[in-house]
């Protein structure tokens, strides 16, 4: 297995069609090979990301593992896999090639925050769920208070949270080459479907946006920032941002999309589009620990009051699902007999790892108790750890399991880790010490799941194993190259922890 920890300061260019990521040097620490593949992972129309790549040799089998799910379903996850981009995804892009900085970088990371701004990308002429174009209501007392119209800048919802990077609405199964399906939702024609304005993917465009503008804009020396406020990536984090302060509950934390977000797929029947209150009714944690970082990061910048409100409001959400017996948080909320109640069904091991990123551990320790912070990873080592015949661990799956990694949420663990390691050195060398074991224990796993594509070109599996995931989707065979995978990585190799403004 190939290990690849590299310092470096300059090198020089691959040659071929390898595109040129490092025009200009980085105080970053980048496996270059891994950058480059980023870059190459795009789409030649829109120039956006895709979330996935599936080597050509292994693609048949691949897609036919997935008919597993179903004709239907499997075909809209073969299409999502081979030219969908989750919008987190293409945040994690975004930060990345921000990190990387340069004219050239920094204008690719703009991409996706032009097509957002524009509101359209290809034949998906309209890609903002408001009122009344496409009927996403966020207030119920004034549906209009949030606009689908394109048109409206400032006013409109949120992004759909998978478009077709492509910009197809029309699509091919990539398996088959087949353009039907009897049975396909709405019409039988195959077109893309996933229309979900979902908060969390919401708030790492934010992210990713506010990281591209602090790249911009921040004076390092002075510290402080210029402030353009006609610049597309503030305009873009204050409309989506106005949004997710209107779908804040009165506990305080940001509702999961706005009403009429279809739930799921039901069987395979046309029910697939009808709407309920599903979505709206429910309240994910890891949503609200990015929006946290998102209203943090506008906070920074902008100084604004109302994006301090929102971040306690959030906090007053945590302390709602904290689980103070066992030391963790629950997944979410749900509202139900005109009270809002804990959403516990399954262990979501992303709200612990991210929690620690995101809010810190010294602040963790302040909210809920001296020793929060480690408690909360020995629950997430405990639920969802993967684990050698010697007890040591080699990664973590996403919920209540110990046989599948996923290396995006691993990254995020080791991320959560170096945190803890550097938080304990002083007050508590032992914890500080394993915290650092276990992230290099698990950093030498991941090289199990690194593949190199060609030359100069390398990625990261999305996860070990194909199986359902109880948050409403699949991991992939290892034979799936994953985006997210592949920027967490580099973000865990170059020490940048995305949920904080550096």
């Amino acid at each position: 297995m190939k290990k690849i920890f590299v310092v470096l300061i300059c090198f020089c260019l691959v040659s071929g069609f390898i595109p040129h990521v490092w025009a200009q040097s980085s105080i970053f620490a980048f496996d270059p090979h891994l950058v480059n593949w980023l870059k190459f992972n795009v789409s030649p129309i829109t120039h956006l990301p895709y979330s996935f790549y599936v080597p050509e040799k292994y693609r048949t089998v691949v897609y036919h593992h997935m008919e597993s799910s179903g004709p239907l379903k499997g075909s809209i996850e073969r299409t999502i896999t081979h030219e969908g981009l989750d919008i987190y995804d293409g945040a994690v892009y975004q930060i990345v090639l921000s990190m990387a900085g340069g004219a050239e970088n920094l204008k690719q990371a703009s991409v996706a925050d032009n097509d957002y701004w524009q509101g359209a990308v290809g034949d998906s002429w309209n890609i903002r769920a408001g009122y009344p174009i496409n009927t996403f209501i966020y207030d119920p007392k004034d549906p209009e208070r949030v606009s689908s119209d394109v048109s409206r800048l400032g006013q409109r919802g949120f992004i759909f949270r998978i478009i077709d990077a492509d910009g197809k609405f029309l699509v091919t199964d990539p398996l088959d080459g087949k353009k039907s399906l009897a049975g396909f939702p709405e019409y039988d024609r195959l077109h893309w479907v996933d229309w979900k304005p979902v908060a969390g993917e919401n708030a790492w465009v934010v992210i990713a946006a506010m990281q591209t503008y602090h790249k911009k804009y921040y004076n390092s020396l002075l510290g402080t920032y210029a402030l353009h406020a006609d610049s597309v990536e503030l305009q873009l984090s204050r409309e989506l941002a106005r949004a997710a302060m209107i779908l804040q509950s009165g506990i305080g934390g940001v509702r999961m999309a706005p009403l009429g977000t279809n739930r799921t797929l039901n069987n395979g029947e046309r029910k697939y589009f009808t709407r309920d209150n599903w979505w709206y009714n429910h309240i994910s944690t890891e949503n609200n620990i990015s929006w946290y970082a998102a209203f943090r990061m506008l906070y920074e910048i902008t100084g604004e009051a109302q994006y301090k409100k929102a971040m306690e409001s959030i906090e007053q959400y945590l302390r709602f699902v904290w689980n103070a017996k066992q030391g963790y948080f629950y997944q979410g909320a749900c509202y139900k007999n005109g009270q809002w109640a804990i959403s516990n069904e399954n262990f979501a091991l992303d709200v612990q790892t991210w929690s620690i990123d995101c809010i810190g551990p010294r602040h963790l320790d302040a909210l809920f108790g001296e020793g929060a912070a480690w408690r909360i990873w020995q629950a997430g080592r405990a639920h969802s750890g993967v684990f050698d015949k010697q007890g040591n661990i080699l990664g973590v799956g996403y919920t209540d399991e110990h046989d599948r990694i996923s290396v995006e949420w691993s990254a995020g663990a080791m991320m959560a880790l170096a945190g803890l390691a550097d938080y304990y050195n002083a007050r508590d060398p032992e914890r500080a010490e394993l915290a650092l074991a276990d992230k290099s224990s698990m950093r030498m796993s991941m090289e199990r799941l690194h593949f190199n594509i060609a030359k100069g070109l390398a990625a990261y599996s999305y996860s070990s194993r194909r199986g359902n995931i109880p948050f409403g989707w699949n991991s992939h065979d290892p034979q799936v190259m994953s985006l997210v995978s592949t920027g967490w990585m580099i973000f865990v190799d170059t020490g940048f922890n995305p949920f904080w403004l550096v």
